[in-house]
């Protein structure tokens, strides 16, 4: 694409989107600094206020982690005040002409800081302007699980059979500390399963995410925050697991942290030896006989990951720093089907077919990223910039041998039917983002650029074993070539005026894809621009009550694997592919939300999405065949209400209620499957955390979920709900901690889908062994690394877990 084509782009961009910023006649101006304590660590959650002479609050903030704070008000002079804890720590005249940095503020605070610095701790849930933040750190379940086991707790996200979406919606992305993932499927399954729940600050939930993230995922990103470690410090833990379900499953990893003046060290490592089992039951009800399809699979699987990030402040100006993330995993899965055949007339079994497979994979992930900050000036002009490579590659082997029955038992000669599919896919993804703050006296201005290139390479190949000799099917075989390059820009802006708060942005995306066929020369490229607008209002009426409004247009891009053509045969009857001619999904979102202090939220939203797409299965009535493959056909429009409470009914117990409730109703562009569906959906929740004694070392958690029966887009799906429970034991000044966790004690997460395919019912119901019960072992210490004096750790991850 010529350079001008894309500079008279971005113009363009920068234009529209200036004039969405309304100029605030009166002008402003920032003050910025830092708090530390009486040894020069930096204070985080202490609160910094700007009074007027008549002693009215004119702006308000509180300290990030690192103890950095910024404030707007209009010139004057004012009276700076920091408070802790309700202790008033710092009260000082200030006068704000211009632009001010008032440099590092150290408060001579007394022995009782740091005693209440230990026991501050952030809430489970947290609300903000653009998303919701569950801290890990604080749930007693999450503990010496994964990351897709933390997943499950956190409110209006789903995770059915390893999916995750978020309730009322679908086709979600995941980014890793603000890097999104560009992994699908079982893909994403397996690398969540590679990142431990320990190492996890926190989860965002962004329904509509802000114009700086990528527009991709139509319901929004989830966003995993991994731990950092305080200034001056060193920690470690050791957690070992064991779980068990159908089978057994151990696992076993360790962390270091390092931070001294300006040099930052963090890694860990991980490894799991185990296996689940899945059963699934399929049920087609054909005008003359019904096939009923039970399968049972195991799958063994032995995954080991690591992390390793280092950084380094040359000045108070810039940081850089890199980071590599990686893991190695091996599976085998053996799988047995047997298809029960009945005649509808006569009710009697007719045949049984029976499928024996076996597959294995090897899959080996490598992420890459380099990042600097550089702080330009004292007002906060701030320049950010990464460059992330990221590596996929998975090898698969899988076989599979089918025969039939008579109804008596007796084999039914020439029916017996055997291959091989053999594949490879490789994933390359070279990005690089620059991302610019710039506070205005008038306006914080955020804006910045990203480009992103992706190959998939892909080959598979069918041999048939019928004969007993493998032969090659060159019809079944085929190479792939997928490449997508993308050129974004974005533009956005927020302002504060008394109880209003506003920001909107927009982002530019350009796109084009490419997919080649070597096998058969076939060639398909798409290209495509789209304009994303967002929008924010939030109304903090006082202290008690604020008002919420956001809208929002995403894009939900189809996966490498669903836009490869390649046909993999999975038994005589049964066969996937995928569609070169795909196109991307489009979805607008609309959110409105009440909030009453930090106990009551609740939230209005619509969702519609146009051009969606799902995988397919269209079954030949004739043949019985058949065939999944993924196309565009759903028109969806979502409409639900979100609410949410937390409250103490005790000193010693902690409850928070969700509960969400939404109507679905989406159309079919196709003939295949019913042209319209709509009905009522429903998710209730119910978490307690109970304190078992004063010291605050023996807790108890217990969480309830509902999912009544409703829709999901054209299927309707049965109800299902799960019991789980955990209790944790901290011993050793709290370093050693013990933790049993019960998930599913009831094994009644199984759901039931049904939809229709040219006529033909099918009922689809799937267990993915969500019954089980965990024991983590979890050792943590660490020390000051101040004149080397080995003290008590004081690291602020660690002091927030409880």
């Amino acid at each position: 694409m010529p350079h001008s084509y894309l500079i008279s782009r971005f113009q363009s961009v920068f234009f529209i989107a200036l004039l969405l910023f309304p100029v605030i006649a009166f002008a402003q101006v920032n003050v910025t600094g830092s708090v530390t304590d009486s040894d020069n660590k930096p204070l985080e959650f202490a609160e910094v206020v700007v009074e007027n002479n008549s002693n009215t609050i004119v702006s308000s903030g509180l300290s990030d982690d690192s103890g950095n704070f910024s404030l707007s008000a209009p010139s004057g002079n004012y009276t700076l005040r920091i408070l802790f804890m309700g202790a008033e720590l710092y009260n000082k005249p200030v006068e704000l002409t211009e632009n001010r940095n008032l440099g590092t503020i150290k408060l001579e605070a007394s022995k009782q800081l740091d005693e209440v610095v230990v026991e501050t701790k952030k809430k489970l849930v947290e609300r903000k302007v653009d998303r919701l933040v569950f801290n890990v750190e604080n749930s007693v379940a999450a503990s010496g699980g994964d990351a897709l086991d933390a997943l499950k707790l956190v409110p209006r996200v789903k995770v059915v059979n390893d999916v995750v979406s978020i309730v009322g919606k679908g086709g979600i992305s995941v980014m890793v500390d603000d890097r999104l993932m560009r992994l699908t499927g079982d893909e994403l399954t397996a690398f969540l399963k590679s990142i431990k729940a320990d190492d996890i600050k926190s989860i965002e939930v962004i329904t509509n995410p802000p114009a700086k993230y990528s527009a991709e995922g139509n319901s929004g990103l989830i966003n995993i925050k991994l731990k950092k470690t305080r200034a001056d410090t060193w920690n470690a833990s050791i957690l070992g697991s064991y779980r068990q379900n159908s089978y057994a499953t151990g696992s076993t990893n360790a962390t270091f942290n390092y931070q001294k003046d300006k040099f930052l060290l963090q890694s860990s490592v991980g490894y799991t030896n185990g296996a689940q089992k899945n059963t699934e039951e399929v049920l087609l009800e054909y005008p003359q006989y019904d096939w009923k399809d039970n399968v049972v699979r195991k799958n063994n699987f032995k995954p080991f990951n690591g992390r390793l990030g280092i950084d380094y402040k040359f000045s108070d100006k810039f940081t850089t720093g890199a980071q590599y993330m990686g893991s190695h995993s091996n599976s085998v899965s053996r799988e047995n089907s047997d298809v029960d055949i009945t005649d509808n007339t006569t009710r009697l079994l007719d045949s049984v077919i029976n499928t024996r497979g076996n597959s294995k994979s090897v899959s080996d992930y490598n992420a890459i990223n380099y990042h600097a900050i550089y702080t330009i000036d004292t007002t906060g002009v701030k320049l950010s910039f990464d460059a992330d490579y990221f590596n996929y590659i998975t090898d698969s082997d899988n076989t599979f041998a089918t025969n039939n029955f008579y109804n008596d038992g007796s084999f039914i000669p020439g029916s017996y039917v055997s291959a091989n599919n053999i594949g490879s896919r490789e994933v390359d993804n070279y990005s690089a983002n620059a991302d610019m703050e710039h506070p205005l006296k008038w306006l914080k201005l955020n804006y910045g650029a990203r480009v992103s290139y992706t190959k998939t390479q892909n080959s598979f190949a069918l041999y048939s074993l019928t004969s007993g000799l493998p032969v090659q099917d060159f019809t079944q075989s085929n190479q792939f070539v997928f490449k997508e390059n993308t050129q974004a820009a974005f533009i956005d802006g927020s302002k504060e005026f008394g109880k209003w708060e506003a920001k909107a942005g927009l982002r530019m995306e350009n796109t084009r894809t490419k997919g080649t066929s070597i096998t058969t020369g076939q060639e398909n490229v798409i290209q495509y621009t789209r304009f994303f607008p967002t929008a924010y209002l939030v109304y903090n009426h006082n202290d008690n009550h604020s008002f919420t409004i956001n809208y929002g247009k995403r894009i939900g891009r189809p996966s490498y694997e669903f836009l490869n053509p390649f046909r993999r045969v999975d038994s005589p009857y049964s066969y996937s592919e995928g569609n070169p001619y795909l196109r991307p999904s489009y979805s607008h979102n609309i959110q409105l939300e009440y909030g009453f202090k930090d106990y009551y939220t609740a939230s209005l939203f619509f969702s519609g999405t146009r051009g969606d797409f799902e995988q397919l299965t269209i079954v030949d009535p004739v043949t019985s065949i058949q065939q999944n493959v993924p196309l565009n056909f759903i028109t969806n429009n979502t409409y639900g209400i979100n609410q949410y409470i937390a409250f103490e009914p005790l000193k010693w117990i902690k409850t928070n209620v969700s509960a969400d409730v939404y109507y679905s109703e989406a159309k079919s562009t196709i003939p295949v499957t019913l042209q319209f569906l709509n009905g009522w959906n429903g998710e209730f929740r119910i978490n307690n955390d109970v304190l078992l004694n004063k010291d605050k070392t023996f807790l108890f958690n217990m969480g309830y979920t509902y999912v009544t029966c409703g829709t999901a887009n054209l299927d309707t799906n049965s109800a299902l709900s799960y019991l789980n429970t955990s209790v944790k034991l901290l011993l050793l000044n709290k370093k050693l901690q013990f933790t049993l966790y019960g998930s599913d004690l009831l094994r009644s997460s199984k759901t039931t889908y049904s939809g229709f395919s040219n006529g033909v019912k099918n009922t689809y119901s799937n267990y993915n062994d969500q019954r089980m019960v965990r024991l983590s072992v979890l050792y943590t210490f660490g020390g000051e690394l101040k004149n080397m004096n080995m003290r008590e750790s004081k690291n602020s991850d660690e002091q927030n877990r409880m």
